[in-house]
């Protein structure tokens, strides 16, 4: 499973979302340190109390926070706890339209240049 946060992509070993009543969230996500280069990315966003998007294949978490980290140096496993303001799910064929668009514009010098 692959998750982007402030435009970062990572892997994520699994993953589990957990709804609410109303429109909040939990998302639990777990990664291996060695595999994935995000302990470090994700311990800034902790201490820096910021809020940001989450994006996966199947939802957009809009408003989330870090709530708890679970470490275990001995495993290289960690798993990351955190709260959504809002989580809608994300029909794949508008993202399949923004993963183009974004290739196209971040390719061509000249939007309108094809050649």
């Amino acid at each position: 499973m692959q998750i982007k946060v402030l435009n970062k992509i990572f892997d994520c070993i699994d993953g589990s979302v957990q709804l609410s009543f109303g429109s909040h969230a939990t998302i639990d996500l777990n990664f291996d340190i060695n595999q994935c280069q995000c302990y470090d990315h994700f311990i800034k966003i902790y201490e820096s109390n910021a809020k940001f998007e989450i994006e996966s294949k199947t939802f957009l978490g809009k408003g989330c926070h870090i709530k708890a980290f679970d470490i275990d140096y001995n495993q290289n496993r960690m798993n990351i706890s955190i709260h959504c303001d809002l989580l809608n799910p994300i029909d794949l064929q508008i993202r399949r339209e923004d993963f183009l668009n974004d290739i196209l514009t971040k390719t061509f010098i000249n939007k309108d240049d094809i050649n």
